[in-house]
């Protein structure tokens, strides 16, 4: 049964063959998510997401390389690039998802398609940007 998880995967499929091919969107998300068999909502969540992300992509780079000390985004890996921009393109255009729950699905999206170190390193980043961005708060302010 498809989820949001499934439409995510779409969103970091379609960004990848669209950074690939040049193709829209819409060609890629659509195709996929058929081959997914994502019911027309879920399609529309994953399409609404790498819209963000295409729209956002630039400023959504500035705050991964604030976040990412002595890296350039350039040299991130594509996927979890991609992954990084979709969970902060969730972070700030998908209010009714609770921001925990979009770092979460980050982490093991790049779990599933990097690996361990990969998750790790997402993890980092996204956990930096949404301290910063008042998201959550850090272990000091909670006490």
């Amino acid at each position: 049964m498809a989820n949001r998880r499934t439409a995510r995967q779409v969103a970091l499929q379609a960004l990848y063959w669209v950074e690939s091919s040049g193709d829209p969107i819409e060609l890629a998300v659509a195709d996929l998510a058929q081959r997914e068999n994502l019911p027309e909502q879920l399609q529309n969540f994953a399409l609404r997401l790498c819209r963000n992300v295409l729209n956002d992509h630039q400023r959504f780079d500035e705050m991964i390389a604030n976040a990412a000390l002595n890296w350039k985004v350039s040299r991130i890996g594509r996927i979890e690039r991609i992954v990084l921009r979709i969970a902060l393109a969730e972070l700030f255009g998908a209010e009714e998802i609770p921001p925990k729950v979009s770092l979460n699905e980050a982490i093991e999206l790049s779990r599933a398609f990097s690996g361990e170190k990969a998750a790790k390193f997402v993890n980092g980043i996204l956990d930096a940007i949404a301290k910063r961005e008042g998201i959550i708060k850090s272990e000091f302010e909670k006490i």
